[in-house]
């Protein structure tokens, strides 16, 4: 019996290989795009040549009643740029939402909405009248003390014993 002592042609696997990996590659691209190529004229043949009737029908009517109005719709953008938003009308200004919906979440699963988003926006404080650094006698504090005390600004009288 005969047997084979060569060595196996490592490089010519190699290469067939190689050539194998690219053709199938190559094939796979070139059947993907063809067969993209012919769905994609179908589609059109069924539907894309169809004219949306309707849609069109509907967008000569809007154009026609906002040419037609009480006031065109050039005149009345023309009007906003002249006038400003704020004078053209209030009903169109913007503000800020106070719908918390959103903050409180699914249903299923509610959140927390922090106290500042529902209660009402806190008004600006009063003005505090300050006369000045006063004296022992009258409650103030040292120059050198710049603690803030609760009682500051109220006169303190000593105790008379």
């Amino acid at each position: 019996m005969a047997t084979d002592k060569s060595q196996p042609r490592v490089g010519l696997i190699f290469k067939i290989g190689l050539f194998s990996i690219v053709a199938l590659v190559v094939i796979h691209t070139a059947l993907v795009s063809y067969f993209d190529k012919v769905a994609r004229a179908e589609d059109h043949r069924k539907s894309g040549d169809l004219k949306p009737e309707a849609l069109m029908n509907m967008r000569a009517d809007e154009k026609g009643r906002l040419a037609t109005g009480a006031m065109p719709i050039d005149k009345a953008m023309q009007q906003i740029v002249a006038r400003g938003r704020a004078s053209a009308s209030p009903d169109i200004m913007p503000y800020a939402s106070k719908d918390i919906a959103p903050l409180q979440g699914w249903s299923k699963m509610p959140g927390e909405v922090p106290g500042p988003m529902t209660a009402e926006p806190p008004r600006a404080p009063a003005p505090v009248l300050d006369a000045g650094p006063g004296s022992r006698t009258d409650g103030g504090e040292p120059k050198g003390n710049k603690t803030a005390r609760p009682d500051a600004g109220r006169a303190a009288l000593p105790q008379a014993t």
